[in-house]
Formats: C-alpha cells, sequence, structure tokens
C-alpha cells in the first residue's frame, strides 16, 4: 500500500525472536541494510542478517553491494542507499534489487533508476514506498568516512512527514517569507518661503516714511541721491 504522509515513525527497534515482533525479512546476497528504524546496521566486515521487526510502520535503509564485470576483471559496485517505508502485520519479504546487475551497463541503468522489490512469502509484489536516499541540502551530509546516513535520513523523513518517536525536527522551520516593495519618492513640491521681518525693522521703515513725507522737494531729491549711492 502507499503510504500517506503525516504519519509517526514508530520506534521500533530490531528485537529478535521478540512476542510483539512478527514481520520477517530477509534479503537477497547483494543487499546490505544501511539504517533500520534510525539504527546504522552497515558493517562491512559482516553479511546482512535478517530482521525481525515489530508490527506496523518500519523503515529499512538498503544498498546494492556486489562483484560486477568490468573491463576484464571483476570490480566492486556500491549503489546509492534506497528508504524502504512500509506497513505491514505478521508478513514475511524478501527484499531484492529491481532488475539485474551484472555489469557497468547494468549498474549504469540501475543507478539512473535504482528501485527494490519487496516480495511476499506468496510471491507477491509488496507496494511498499521505496525512495533513493537524497543527500541533504545543509551543507554537511559528509563526514570524513563517508556520507552521514542518519543525518540524511533525518532530513529526508522531515521533507516527507515522517519522524521517529521522540526525535525532534532538525530543520528549523521555515519563516514567512518578507516581500520587497518599492518606495516611491515623495514628490517635491516648491512652497512659497515667508519671510518675517523683524518688529524693530518694521517700525524703523515706518519711522523712515514719516521723515521722508515732512521733507520739502528739495530735500526728498538731496535724500534720494544720498541714499542711491548707499
Amino acid at each position: 500500500m502507499k503510504l500517506g504522509k503525516k504519519l509517526l515513525l514508530a520506534s521500533a527497534m530490531m528485537m529478535a525472536h521478540s512476542a510483539n515482533a512478527a514481520v520477517e525479512v530477509s534479503f537477497a546476497p547483494d543487499v546490505e541494510t544501511v539504517i533500520v528504524n534510525g539504527n546504522k546496521t552497515l558493517n562491512l566486515l559482516e553479511k546482512t542478517e535478517d530482521l525481525t521487526l515489530n508490527n506496523g510502520l518500519n523503515q529499512i535503509v538498503v544498498r546494492v553491494s556486489k562483484l560486477i564485470q568490468g573491463q576484464g576483471d571483476l570490480e566492486k559496485y556500491r549503489s546509492e542507499p534506497m528508504v524502504i517505508t512500509f506497513t505491514a502485520n505478521d508478513q514475511t519479504f524478501h527484499i531484492k534489487p529491481d532488475g539485474r546487475i551484472i555489469n557497468f551497463v547494468d549498474a549504469k541503468n540501475f543507478n539512473d533508476n535504482p528501485s527494490m522489490e519487496i516480495i511476499t512469502a506468496s510471491g507477491s509484489i509488496f507496494d511498499a514506498k521505496v525512495d533513493a536516499l537524497p543527500r541533504n541540502n545543509s551543507g554537511d551530509s559528509s563526514v570524513i568516512f563517508g556520507r552521514d546516513y542518519l543525518k540524511d535520513l533525518a532530513y529526508y523523513n522531515q521533507s516527507q512527514g515522517y519522524a521517529f518517536a521522540g526525535q525532534a525536527p532538525i530543520i528549523e522551520p521555515k519563516k514567512k517569507p518578507k516581500q520587497l516593495v518599492k518606495i516611491e519618492s515623495p514628490a517635491t513640491v516648491d512652497e512659497p518661503v515667508a519671510i518675517v521681518q523683524p518688529a524693530k525693522m518694521v517700525a524703523a521703515e515706518q519711522e523712515l516714511k514719516n521723515i521722508y513725507s515732512q521733507l520739502t522737494p528739495q530735500q526728498r531729491k538731496a535724500f534720494l541721491g544720498w541714499a542711491v549711492t548707499q
């Protein structure tokens, strides 16, 4: 079944032979587990073990690791990891690559379209959610010895609406985007400048007018001639 978003991944751990664990998972020889229900299991020195998981929602990260035919010699091939998320109860599954991987051409085809088949005990295909595990975009998806698969998975789960019980989100929630607007310059208006004459100047001007009005024509002419030269 296709899993909907906004589900909570159960904090199921690998508990072999537990009374409550009723989902049995085996793997093809060329498939190795990387993470099982949030726990890193990748160990290059050991073969992948079968799993016994709790009923309910589970998540397994796997990759293909095998020798393929190169240019005259066998060469090691490892695919990018894939995330398998599924809900099952009292079922038995076998996980294998979807398609053959024998040579470089097969490997390229698988890299272009990676997928795994989940086969039930009756031989039918179980329709789980299978995605390539993307590298996160935070700039820290790798460490000295390779990718940080656990952090990549945490980013993937958050983007898909999943979370392991008790695990805090590692991505800060997006803030409301700010919108840039253009501020128009206020229109400039030429306003008349009011000139306020001091009170003393107004009084002096009035006094001067009174004196001028009392002058004879000859005195006014002499006064104006003097004022022009000042």
